[in-house]
């Protein structure tokens, strides 16, 4: 879906210091990972300094749901992941709920986007994969 929004919206977007928590690997706080799809869909999408911002917030069918947005503006307690043109951003408090997962990038015929996957800190969850529930140890 974002494919198909003109490149020229994000180009008029200012760019963005580095003053946050950087982590220069594909990997922050309790293994968060990016797989090699998500990496190069980013690099793909992402320009003038723009990231992939990753949340997780109360709602679904299962309790939470994660969402994914490109943005071009850190917050003061965001965890960045990546390099150049592949950056992702979890804010403190979903980063918790993210520990342990991969974040990918999946395409199939009826529509392609964002994912997390193999989340140990999830059980059940809806069809689409959008929401979850929290495994309480």
């Amino acid at each position: 879906m974002l494919s198909m929004l003109p490149k020229r919206l994000f180009a008029s977007m200012p760019k963005i210091s580095y003053h946050r928590r950087l982590v220069s690997s594909a990997t922050v706080d309790n293994q968060v990972q990016l797989s090699d799809s998500c990496i190069s869909r980013l690099k793909e999408i992402c320009q003038n300094g723009s990231f992939l911002r990753v949340s997780v917030e109360g709602g679904g069918c299962s309790g939470f749901q994660y969402k994914f947005s490109i943005e071009k503006q850190l917050g003061d307690d965001d965890t960045v992941l990546g390099d150049g043109g592949a950056r992702v951003a979890i804010d403190n408090v979903s980063v918790e709920y993210l520990s342990g997962a991969t974040i990918d990038y999946h395409t199939e015929l009826i529509r392609s986007g964002f994912r997390v996957i193999n989340n140990p800190k999830a059980e059940q969850g809806c069809s689409c994969g959008a929401s979850f529930a929290v495994k309480l140890d």
